[in-house]
């Protein structure tokens, strides 16, 4: 998959919204990214678009800081949920499933998939949720 690709998919995942809107613990505009403080702040879909391609490439940096070689068994599918992931909790929480980071590390990906879907993340994102950790599991793309 290519980066497009991958920005289309969180695009469609996200959904767009053009009002800054309170999002669990930040304020949240456009397909998903960081708006500043306030509610009824406004974005355009181009200047949305620029803001997720900058995230979503601070979320492959992370993935790389994290992951220093590819792991047993990684996949496209994989990396991409991870970096999925990232882009969705964010470096410092993503940081917090330490087991399952050590699962992926190994190779062990059903132990990945089985902590991610304990997780607090997984009850409250819903259907994203439930697509990355069973393609973290059988290391192939789902259908969104």
């Amino acid at each position: 998959m290519t980066i497009e690709q991958l920005l289309e998919r969180i695009k469609e995942e996200e959904g767009f919204s053009p009002e800054s809107f309170w999002d669990n613990d930040q304020w949240t505009w456009g397909y998903g990214t960081k708006a500043p403080d306030g509610p009824g702040l406004k974005i355009d879909p181009e200047t949305a678009a620029k803001e997720l391609e900058v995230e979503l490439w601070e979320s492959i940096g992370d993935y790389q800081n994290l992951f220093d070689c590819d792991p047993p068994g990684l996949t496209e599918a994989r990396m991409e949920s991870i970096i999925s992931m990232l882009f969705n909790l964010g470096l410092t929480k993503f940081s917090m499933f330490v087991n399952t980071i050590r699962c992926m590390k190994s190779g062990n990906w059903t132990g990945a998939a089985i902590h991610a879907k304990n997780s607090v993340w997984y009850r409250q994102v819903g259907r994203r949720s439930k697509r990355i950790v069973k393609e973290l599991e059988t290391g192939e793309h789902q259908p969104l």
